[in-house]
This record gives C-alpha cells, structure tokens and sequence, in this order.
C-alpha cells in the first residue's frame, strides 16, 4: 500500500518505519495480547482504543487528559483535557514535542508515565473511593442487608 502523507508531525511516523510493517489485524491482536491484563497509563487513550477498534475496562485505564488530580495542579479553571504538552511543561518542567519531526511516541509515553508517577498515590486512592462507592450502592448484595426488610421478617418468634 502507499502512503501520501504519514501525518508526521502529528504521529512521528516516516516512510521507514512502515517497511517492515505487520498487518493491521496481527497487529491489533498482539496489541491486546499485551495489554490484556495490564494497566494502561497514558495520554487521551480514547484516540489510540478508537483507531485500534479495541475496548479497555474503565478500571484499567489511567488517562492523564481526564485525571482530576493533574487538572487542579494544572490549575485548570474548568474540567477540560489538558494536552500532554501543556502538562509536562507545567508540572514536570519538561519540554516535549517540539522537535521538527514533531511527535515522538516514547517521548510522550515517559510524559504520560512521569505524570502519573507524580500523583499516583492520590489517583489511585481516588480510583479505590469511587470504585467502593459505586460497589456498595450498586452491588446487588447491598440490597440484601438487613435495613432493607421489614422488621416482621426478622421476627423468628411464634
């Protein structure tokens, strides 16, 4: 297949790394090889699950463009997503895409990792707290506790 624009500045990707490319499909199905299992950290995921036609469960995601903790350190003044730029530049103090050849995707990964490394503990801690509340009211064991039956049921005497 040719390619007429391999969209370089946006996806780092040259002529020369499609030389020895693998078929979109085996590609996909080792992708999810790796990934099944795993945390994933990294930077509006959405984009690569929509383009990869793969689904992650919510819990396994850890998107640093939707991560309420790096929005209040960023200072954002309304919930927005941040780009990966505008967070490395502001709260790790490092410079990322912006070289000629524009992205670079290990780059960005180490952005998206060291992000999350900075607020791991209160990310996570969150995730637990949300996940537990969610659990609790939902599950359908909650609904089996004793405050929701009549006191007359839990009358054993003749």
């Amino acid at each position: 297949m040719d390619f007429t624009d391999y969209r370089t500045r946006w996806s780092g990707i040259m002529k020369h790394h499609l030389q020895q490319a693998v078929a979109f499909e085996d590609a996909q199905n080792k992708i999810v090889d790796i990934l099944t299992g795993k945390i994933i950290v990294g930077h509006a995921l959405f984009n690569d699950f929509l383009v990869l036609d793969i689904s992650v469960p919510p819990h396994m995601i850890r998107d640093t463009c939707s991560c309420r903790v790096l929005q209040e350190l960023y200072n954002a003044s309304i919930r927005c997503n941040i780009s990966l730029k505008k967070l490395s530049g502001k709260l790790l103090n490092k410079t990322i895409q912006s070289g000629r050849m524009g992205h670079c995707s290990v780059e960005d990964a180490r952005a998206a990792m060291d992000l999350y490394k900075l607020v791991e503990d209160q990310w996570e801690k969150d995730i637990l707290s949300r996940d537990h509340a969610s659990n609790s009211s939902n599950s359908l064991e909650h609904y089996m506790q004793d405050q929701y039956w009549p006191e007359s049921i839990m009358d054993c005497s003749p």
